[in-house]
């Protein structure tokens, strides 16, 4: 088993996190690694977003968005 430890939180943490693990069959643990990494995510994200655009990232999102307009139809 891997090495665990306690952390302290509310009742009504523990009690809202108890919802979401059983919500989709996840351990505490599994679902604070689905959270973790979810914030990972998004703070990537933001991160990518905040960043300038140069002139080949415009054309690949130029090409991207006439791709995804033709093949509406």
């Amino acid at each position: 088993m891997p090495e665990s430890t306690t952390i302290k939180v509310s009742v009504r943490t523990r009690d809202a996190l108890r919802q979401l693990a059983d919500r989709e069959g996840l351990t505490f643990d599994g679902q604070l690694e689905k959270m973790i990494r979810r914030e990972r995510r998004r703070i990537i994200g933001a991160q990518l977003a905040s960043a300038p655009l140069d002139a080949d990232d415009e054309a690949v999102l130029h090409t991207s968005a006439s791709d995804v307009a033709d093949a509406g139809g």
